[in-house]
């Protein structure tokens, strides 16, 4: 990780989607991870058309994980997404509970590192609305 990044942060990078479903997953971690005021973390612009496939990624800090609040409006996707998560066990935990309270969350495998945990989930609209 870099220098401004710590133990704390995970990257998550959104893949076989469009702008409008990555936009949807992270506003509800940038819901559950606030950092402040100030311009969004994840300004997602789309490639040139022709680019090849487009990775939509964000660092989360697991530090700014905020309560929950019961019946919070989420943006849900409009088809399925696919997230890999990278980081330290407990952030990447942290991330992954919080995907699971927006979406529907299938878990696609998780590989295990010396320090770090890579985790690919396949999210869709939850279905319980």
């Amino acid at each position: 990780m870099s220098g401004a990044e710590s133990a704390d942060h995970v990257s998550v990078h959104l893949t076989g989607c469009g702008h409008e479903d990555a936009r949807a997953v992270f506003a509800a971690l940038e819901a559950a991870f606030p950092e402040g005021t100030g311009l969004a973390r994840s300004e997602a612009r789309a490639a040139a058309p022709g680019a090849g496939p487009t990775i939509w990624s964000m660092v989360v800090d697991a530090r700014t994980r905020s309560p929950r609040e019961e019946g919070a409006a989420r943006t849900q996707p409009v088809t399925t997404v696919t997230a890999d998560l990278f980081g330290a066990a407990d952030p990447v935990r942290q991330v992954r509970e919080e995907l699971e309270s927006a979406f529907g969350v299938e878990s696609l495998g998780t590989v295990p590192g010396e320090h770090e945990l890579e985790v690919r989930l396949r999210l869709t609209s939850r279905t319980d609305a």
